[in-house]
């Protein structure tokens, strides 16, 4: 009365439909939970202050002023003098400056700042007050790498944890990607 197909195919088949339906349940629920935006990036910034910095006339250290900057963009950053980014950052660099913290550090100092990152952060700018700017390196700036287009690759992006080291040297600052 009825004809059965052979076992091996009704397996086969079986199979091959409870796969289909797991990968279109999976494509389905992929697509629910993904994020809207960029996966929120976070920053280990440690900043290590050189035993002989900022030095006076007679070689002794001195305390120095440390500023932070995440940025929209480094541009501006980049092409201002240091009298005016310390004088009025926020005017100086408008809509380019998303936080500014600052710090007054000792020589050998040693701080840890663990924050989160702003989406539209492309770089972290680093000023120091030294005591005479013209034989310094006051500045310094990380740039971020660029950030997948597609929503899928942002997922993976390998900026989520960015650890960063932050020398003030002797006469020098120094920004590095640690690993």
């Amino acid at each position: 009365m009825f004809s059965r197909l052979p076992h091996d195919t009704v397996t086969r088949r079986d199979a091959l439909e409870r796969i289909a339906l797991g990968l279109s349940f999976l494509s389905l629920t992929a697509c629910a939970g993904a994020p809207n935006g960029p996966k929120p990036a976070s920053l280990n910034l440690k900043i290590n202050v050189s035993a002989g910095v900022n030095p006076d006339e007679l070689g002794r250290p001195a305390p120095i002023m440390v500023r932070i900057y995440e940025l929209k963009s480094a541009y501006t950053f980049d092409n201002a003098d240091f009298f005016t980014l310390q004088s009025d950052s926020k005017k100086a660099l408008g809509d380019d400056a998303i936080a500014i913290d600052e710090f007054v550090l000792r020589p050998g100092d040693v701080a840890n700042i663990r924050r989160r990152i702003n989406a539209a952060t492309t770089a972290f700018g680093v000023l120091a007050g030294y005591r005479e700017l013209g034989k310094s390196v006051w500045r310094g700036v990380y740039r971020l790498p660029p950030r997948p287009d597609e929503a899928w690759l942002r997922l993976f992006a390998a900026h989520t944890k960015i650890k960063l080291n932050v020398d003030i040297g002797q006469r020098a600052v120094l920004v590095t990607e640690l690993d």
